[in-house]
């Protein structure tokens, strides 16, 4: 493993299948356009019998996305971490502590597009889910990364992006806080962190998922 500067996130590059090649600097790692790993992990609970998908509207101070709903928690895999370390992002985003078996593994999501910071951004991101059932009141947000939590019907969610103009969230922003407030958002697709395509197939895994069915995979 490369040491890294005070304050320098490093990478660990790898190939398209995911083979280590070396480690670099994250911006480095973007510029080039490397294959790099990505944690995701999303949250599904019952909400009064509702199956409901818990998302995060990312931090306005963002550089990438900022301000768009996204999955519940995100992040980049540091130089050294396996797939399953990404759990800590739960806990420095949204201040929960599960163990890592309680995570559900849907295999990994090969991306390459614009990073949101105007960048390539070339990705295997290993993808999880997680059943949480408590209350968005329990959430302890990371305010340089979240802004809010939301809980979001799946079934809402794929008539969005199945094409109807419009749904309703409703959450808890600056979860956590002295200075915390319910909302109510009317969203659009234009409001979530760009792949139509991948949003819908983690909602039918989350669908299944809490139905009991099987097999998950995206």
């Amino acid at each position: 493993m490369t040491d890294s500067a005070p304050g320098v996130e490093h990478l660990d590059v790898v190939d398209e299948v995911g083979r280590y090649v070396r480690t670099a600097p994250r911006d480095e790692v973007h510029e080039r356009g490397e294959w790099h790993r990505v944690f995701h992990c999303q949250i599904v609970t019952l909400r009064d019998g509702v199956p409901t998908a818990v998302l995060q509207q990312r931090s306005r101070a963002k550089a990438a996305f900022a301000g768009l709903i996204d999955v519940s928690a995100a992040g980049h895999l540091a130089a050294g971490e396996t797939p399953l370390d990404g759990v800590r992002e739960l806990e420095e985003e949204l201040g929960l502590s599960p163990a890592s078996t309680d995570l559900v593994p849907l295999g990994i999501r090969r991306l390459a597009d614009d990073s949101g910071e105007g960048r390539l951004n070339c990705e295997l991101t290993s993808v999880y889910l997680l059943r949480d059932d408590r209350p968005l009141t329990d959430y302890v947000l990371a305010r340089d990364e979240v802004d809010a939590v939301l809980d979001a019907p799946i079934a809402d969610l794929l008539a969005l992006f199945g094409g109807t103009p419009s749904i309703t969230v409703q959450g808890i922003s600056s979860a956590g806080h002295a200075d915390a407030s319910e909302v109510t958002l009317e969203v659009t697709l234009d409001d979530f962190v760009p792949g139509a395509e991948y949003w819908v197939v983690l909602m039918v895994m989350a669908q299944r998922f809490l139905a009991g069915q099987g097999p998950l995979a995206v």
